[in-house]
């Protein structure tokens, strides 16, 4: 308070990455984990229908209704007051249900038809996605639009944060979910074999007959931060190894699409989806309002 300018020009992401140091030093090393845990499994109980219902789906419609997936989800954020209202009207499936019945285009920024036609032309190489938090939104959300990258032959990157933050998801945690959901899949299962995920923890998924499996992996990369926004000049060696062979990122929820990197340029093709939770954001940032969405598409020029 004596000296506001101490540390330079303070922004969101600062305060944010400031109160989880806060938190670890006092050793609220993971204050979310019981909720994430009861979150993860309520969405795991409802993962395999979603799959079915995907697989029922044309190629077009299919990626339509697996973004809109991912929108939806996004709502699932215990870093906003408004979402935490939410929780206490309804079930954590009730509440994703009720966000999909509102997924009506166009979106508040709506790039979709532009990443439709880029992904008609055939598949990325490899794809880095920045998962945001646990529960709905990265098992009813990202997860199934990983499968369905992984479908069409592109190496998938499941980029968490290091540490906890809020209720985002780790690169800890991540590998348990993968092998949970890998139960239900055999696109996920293979790669997650292929890309390593699997060795330990196919002792406990159950034996069931194989279809040909695909060698395309899916990895998981701690990006090295733990909070809710992400600095990409400062991320892990991991990350920034697995980055160069990267021809598409995806980075998911407001605190890494939004609050940064939301005008930053990439030297690949580039998809940022969120719903934005906060009424100052949506008025500064798309002109717009609280759980408007975003699904902005940048391509390779």
């Amino acid at each position: 308070m004596e000296e506001p300018a101490a540390y330079g020009k303070l922004g969101l992401a600062n305060l944010l990455e400031l109160r989880e140091e806060c938190l670890r030093e006092f050793n609220f090393f993971d204050a979310y984990r019981t909720i994430k845990q009861r979150e993860n499994e309520a969405s795991l109980a409802v993962l395999p229908d979603l799959l079915l219902e995907l697989d029922s789906m044309n190629e077009e419609t299919r990626l339509l209704t697996l973004i809109e997936g991912v929108l939806a989800a996004n709502i699932f954020d215990w870093g906003s007051s408004a979402c935490v209202d939410l929780y206490h009207k309804g079930t954590i499936i009730e509440i994703y249900r009720m966000s999909r019945k509102k997924m009506q285009r166009p979106w508040r920024v709506d790039d979709f038809d532009a990443f439709r036609e880029r992904m008609g032309f055939g598949a990325h190489k490899r794809a880095l996605l920045f998962v945001d938090n646990s529960g709905a939104d990265v098992i009813l959300g990202m997860l199934p639009l990983a499968r369905e990258l992984l479908r069409r032959g592109t190496e998938v990157v499941l980029v968490a944060n290091s540490l906890p933050a809020l209720n985002d998801v780790t690169a800890v945690e991540l590998p348990k979910i993968v092998a949970e959901a890998a139960k239900h899949c055999d696109i996920l299962r293979g790669a997650a074999e292929a890309g390593g995920l699997l060795v330990d923890a196919m002792n406990n998924i159950l034996e069931v007959s194989r279809q040909k499996l695909p060698s395309t992996p899916l990895m998981v990369v701690g990006n090295g931060c733990g909070s809710p926004c992400i600095d990409l000049r400062q991320v892990s060696s991991d990350l920034a190894a697995v980055a160069k062979d990267a021809d598409l990122v995806i980075l998911e929820g407001m605190g890494r699409a939004l609050h940064t990197n939301y005008n930053a340029r990439f030297k690949c093709d580039t998809l940022k989806l969120a719903m934005v939770k906060n009424q100052r954001l949506a008025e500064k940032l798309i002109k717009g309002n609280i759980y408007d969405c975003v699904c902005r598409y940048e391509p390779l020029r």
